[in-house]
């Protein structure tokens, strides 16, 4: 009882995947059964469930606030999400990515334009921000 008890308050403020999960309670010194245990629990009653984490991290992330997929992906696979969860999910929500993406370039380009930073500087700067040359290429001649 005492690893559940603590799982839920690890997870109570913000969702974690299964491998976070796993790695603090092994952190805090249970054993191996007990964490097997609670983290079955925990899925049985849908409080550690990778797919929707990774859905709402990228529908947040990537769609909602235009930051680069390839960014994501790289954080959700080191959280521990599988290769596959991460694919599905990114079909998903194709055409919303790019929209979400395309905004915050033209946001961050007209950011920069208020500090005098023109022409080359900017995709530059974007690219190393990770925005992919061709999103970048579209906002540009969209204007």
């Amino acid at each position: 009882m005492k690893c559940l008890d603590y799982a839920l308050k690890y997870i109570y403020r913000y969702p974690k995947t299964e491998k976070e999960l796993r790695i603090q309670l092994y952190t805090k010194g249970h054993s191996t059964k007990d964490i097997d245990q609670t983290i079955e629990e925990l899925k049985k009653k849908n409080y550690v469930n990778d797919t929707l984490f990774a859905d709402s991290y990228i529908k947040s992330e990537v769609v909602n606030k235009g930051r680069p997929a390839i960014r994501i992906i790289l954080k959700l696979q080191q959280k521990g999400v599988p290769q596959e969860i991460i694919k599905e999910i990114l079909k998903k929500y194709q055409e919303d990515m790019g929209e979400g993406i395309h905004e915050k370039i033209k946001k961050e380009i007209a950011a920069y334009k208020k500090r005098d930073v023109d022409g080359f500087d900017i995709i530059q700067k974007l690219m190393r921000k990770w925005y992919k040359l061709d999103d970048i290429k579209k906002v540009i001649q969209s204007k």
